[in-house]
């Protein structure tokens, strides 16, 4: 279970690039801790992010830069007790 500080992100990506994306950002120590958890919208894989409390700007700079290397179709906030579901 997320601590209830973190924030809730979703990245569209693919299964290959999210190991990837979790490599960087697991490097920032304290920063984010990418799930394996999915759902699919609009055809997109959609995985979640779990971004520490106050770190939210810090993420999204990294993810800005990871975008220049990997392929992250979308990336958006969600709701700290979102849970994965197939849409």
């Amino acid at each position: 279970m997320a601590p209830r500080e973190a924030l809730v992100y979703w990245i569209g990506t693919s299964e290959n690039e999210i190991h990837f994306i979790d490599a960087v950002l697991t490097a920032y120590d304290g920063l984010a801790s990418v799930r394996r958890e999915l759902r699919v919208a609009d055809g997109i894989a959609m995985y979640k992010v779990y971004v520490a409390s106050g770190m939210e700007d810090e993420f999204l700079e990294v993810v800005a830069r990871l975008r220049d290397r990997a392929k992250i179709q979308t990336i958006r906030r969600g709701e700290p007790d979102e849970v994965s579901a197939s849409a």
